[in-house]
């Protein structure tokens, strides 16, 4: 699996992806600080989990959803923000966001749901092909 860090600040991401444990649970971890990067990296790569922010030095982090129902695998969105007021969180279901974390205080649920997330799309891979799911 790959994750696509979109974080606009450097010292910011180095921690999520230390805090996360990040590069041990997948098998490549991306990094991109504005949206035109992380773009060119979408299109580059088959990514499984974006994480990413709102607030990128050129742009809004949303812009990235659309971007995101293009590519051939539609990647998991998490978004990782500090804008948890209540008028954001309707734009973020309206853009289809799949999982929201407040960066100031829900880092701990974070690292959990990523983890988790991981263990299952093992568990999955794990499983014979011929049986199918749906996943959300």
């Amino acid at each position: 699996m790959k994750i696509l860090i979109v974080e606009g600040s450097k010292i910011v991401k180095e921690n999520l992806i230390r805090y996360l444990a990040l590069e041990n649970l997948f098998e490549e971890v991306l990094e991109a600080e504005t949206v035109n990067e992380a773009k060119k990296m979408m299109q580059k790569n088959i990514i499984d989990v974006i994480l990413f922010d709102i607030q990128l030095p050129d742009a809004s982090g949303l812009e990235l959803m659309p971007l995101s129902r293009k590519m051939p695998r539609r990647p998991i969105m998490i978004l990782c923000s500090n804008y948890k007021l209540p008028q954001y969180i309707n734009i973020y279901k309206n853009m289809s966001v799949n999982y929201f974390f407040d960066k100031s205080s829900e880092l701990a649920e974070l690292k959990s749901f990523i983890k988790k997330l991981v263990m299952d799309r093992r568990n999955l891979s794990n499983v014979s092909s011929k049986t199918k799911f749906k996943l959300n």
